[in-house]
């Protein structure tokens, strides 16, 4: 059994309290896909550099998620919207199976 993750990496220079709330655990990306039974959580790790974050959101596999940004695209688009001055950088470091 694997689980399908996607890895990000964000650059922060300031609002990192912010950033922090927005992305942790029961942020506003939690909340929202939450609302998924395939969604199996979010990991937000920081780097020593203070400015360097890495998240990891897991799902039950590529079709699950699929499904769920295609059902709830405008909500995403608005939540990726109003998150937007939280960082400086975003970068997709790709899609993993998690395996077990």
């Amino acid at each position: 059994m694997s689980m399908y993750c996607l890895a990000w990496k964000y650059k922060v220079s300031s609002n990192q309290a912010k950033f922090e709330e927005e992305y942790g655990r029961n942020g506003g990306w939690f909340k929202f896909f939450e609302s998924s039974d395939d969604y199996l959580g979010s990991e937000l790790m920081k780097h020593a550099d203070g400015k360097t974050y890495l998240v990891i959101d897991k799902w039950m596999s590529k079709a699950d998620y699929q499904d769920f940004i295609d059902e709830n695209k405008s909500d995403y688009d608005q939540l990726s919207e109003q998150c937007k001055p939280l960082f400086d950088e975003e970068e997709s470091l790709g899609e993993y199976d998690l395996l077990q």
